[in-house]
């Protein structure tokens, strides 16, 4: 601790220094004769506190206090005004200009002692408190670090999760492109045919009007060959083709609209979240093409009955809620095929409607239903009743995550064992979120 006093008689600075002395306090002490010498030494170093005379021989020790108080904070160094004057006035000025205390001269022992011992307190808890304020200021920062990294690990959960669910449909996908793209190779073999042939028969044209056009010409040998090419269009059947041919083109061009809407919804899908920021979007739309993502996941076990509201429209992340959706119905398909005495199909309703603040769907099944001691942790990550290895118990996780802090709406389930599960969100239809949901 270094302590400056400034006053101009020996005694009282031989005096303060004995204090100081018996308090045993571990100080530097320093002395200012005068005012000029007092603000050129607080200008040159930092002192904890100053002891300072009001009655001074060059400039008056207020004038040094308003010196001290334009350089130094009210915290950083503490001054004691000590003054003999019994002016009241006096005092009220040392606090207008930031005094910390003061102490009337002749300046008894203990009065003075007290005072050292309050501001050594006072200095060792702003110690602490700066130290805490450090420490707390390096944790802060570490926690925004680590809760930078876990968003990161979150969104790579989330996508990882997405791309297992894409793994899983793998197969029925490309069952579902390969049906289309069979007959679209079988249509285009056909055509490549009917093609070959009625480019024999324009050929065969082309010649009788060659033919036609030399004077020589004969009329018979005109109609032997019209003949010959009559009997040509009879065998290959040209009537048929021409009539064939547009509905080939059409079932072509169908079967390429479906591969292209399974790879355009696939890619979609499997988009990143960051990269695909919320849109006016119909919910409608979104259940679709998740269902057809699904469909020959669905089709051999499950039949989906629809039941869609109009303009459910809202802003919301497209690829996000594809997975929620995707995420929902194939834990109704799984649930449903995991049912070993089930004879018929299993059925999942799917309905969606909305009212001035939020669009709703919901996705029903009529499955073995939900144990009610698991029903409150489905949401939990990790919680899952699927065999080891079956399941990674992230996909409801997730989905709550998506529809309550990335969309700022509700998610919840339904269940009755023996009776299937309802699972039903809502999204504000603005999609109006906190600051906090949004980063």
């Amino acid at each position: 601790m270094k302590i400056l006093i400034v006053d101009d008689s020996p005694f009282i600075v031989k005096q303060i220094e004995g204090i100081i002395e018996s308090m045993e306090m571990k100080c530097d002490i320093f002395v200012a004769e005068s005012g000029e010498k007092a603000i050129e030494m607080v200008s040159q170093n930092e002192f904890d506190l100053v002891l300072l005379d009001i009655v001074l021989p060059d400039i008056n020790g207020l004038e040094v206090l308003k010196f001290i108080r334009r350089v130094k904070d009210y915290g950083e160094v503490f001054v004691i005004v000590m003054t003999s004057l019994e002016s009241d006035e006096v005092l009220e000025e040392s606090f207008n200009r930031g005094a910390n205390d003061f102490i009337r001269k002749p300046i008894k022992p203990i009065e003075l002692s007290s005072r050292l011992r309050a501001i050594v307190r006072m200095k060792n808890y702003q110690y602490l408190y700066k130290m805490s304020l450090e420490d707390l200021k390096e944790k802060n920062n570490q926690l925004i670090e680590l809760t930078a990294k876990l968003k990161q690990t979150q969104d790579f959960l989330v996508q990882s999760e997405k791309m297992s669910a894409i793994g899983q449909l793998a197969a029925g996908v490309a069952h579902e492109i390969n049906n289309p793209l069979g007959f679209v190779i079988t249509n285009i073999e056909v055509l490549q045919k009917y093609f070959d042939k009625i480019v024999d028969i324009v050929n065969r044209y082309s010649n009788i009007i060659k033919i036609l056009n030399d004077p020589e010409t004969q009329i018979s040998s005109i109609r032997n060959l019209i003949n010959e090419v009559e009997d040509l269009e009879r065998k290959y059947k040209i009537e048929f083709i021409l009539e064939d041919i547009p509905q080939l083109l059409k079932e072509t061009q169908e079967g390429l609209q479906r591969v292209s809407q399974i790879v355009q919804s696939l890619k979609r899908f499997a988009r990143s979240g960051l990269e695909n920021k919320k849109t006016f979007e119909d919910l409608n739309d979104i259940i679709e093409e998740t269902l057809l993502i699904a469909r020959n996941e669905l089709k051999y076990d499950v039949e989906v009955i629809k039941e869609y509201g109009e303009n459910c429209h809202a802003y919301i992340n497209r690829g996000e809620i594809g997975q929620v959706v995707l995420n929902i119905l194939m834990n109704a398909a799984q649930a449903i095929k995991g049912q070993q005495d089930r004879t018929e199909k299993g059925h999942i309703y799917i309905k969606t409607w909305r009212d001035s603040e939020y669009v709703y769907c919901s996705i029903k099944d009529d499955g073995p239903g939900i144990k009610r001691i698991y029903l409150s942790r489905i949401f939990e990550p990790f919680f899952t009743t699927k065999d080891v290895g079956k399941g990674t118990g992230l996909g409801l996780s997730i989905s709550y995550d998506i529809i309550v802090n990335k969309h700022g709406g509700s998610i919840w389930a339904e269940s009755e064992e023996g009776k299937g599960a309802n699972f039903i969100f809502k999204i504000p239809v603005n999609g109006q979120m906190t600051e906090e949901n949004e980063n």
